[in-house]
């Protein structure tokens, strides 16, 4: 078996943006419920964390696009993937624990979204999806897609 890449998150996958070979996103829905840290999904080097104010819609809605997000880019030896944090209607805070240039660890914890919230995940090319939409999925021990 090849390399799995983990949910850096725990929910509901809301949905899959993207056709294979164009770059596929899995988008995952934080219940007020959920534990809601953001793990990285495969062993990496943090390249760029971008913040960025916004709205603060209900995450499950599309228009939650526009919310308060913070853009973490990892460099991983399968090309470079993005784990967005993006807060919900309850949110106003997104706690981001690593710092560029640091080494992580598939598994390790890279920050914490408060209350109802959404993470999106980049697929590097070559990975084939293991969820759906409705899939729910654990912070870390979920597979989402394997090489």
């Amino acid at each position: 078996m090849g390399e799995e890449m983990v949910s850096p998150a725990s929910g509901r996958v809301l949905r899959i943006i993207g056709e294979e070979g164009e770059g596929r996103t899995v988008s995952i829905f934080m219940h007020l419920h959920n534990l809601h840290v953001t793990v990285a999904p495969l062993d990496g080097v943090v390249k760029r964390i971008t913040p960025e104010m916004g709205t603060y819609k209900p995450a499950f809605m599309r228009i939650s696009d526009f919310n308060t997000k913070n853009t973490i880019v990892l460099d991983t030896k399968y090309g470079t993937i993005k784990v967005v944090q993006i807060a919900g209607f309850f949110t106003r805070r997104i706690k981001c624990d690593v710092e560029e240039g640091q080494a992580i660890s598939k598994g390790e914890r890279m920050g914490k979204i408060c209350f109802g919230s959404r993470v999106d995940v980049s697929v590097p090319e070559g990975f084939e999806l293991c969820v759906g939409s409705g899939t729910r999925v654990r912070c870390g021990k979920t597979v989402i897609a394997v090489l």
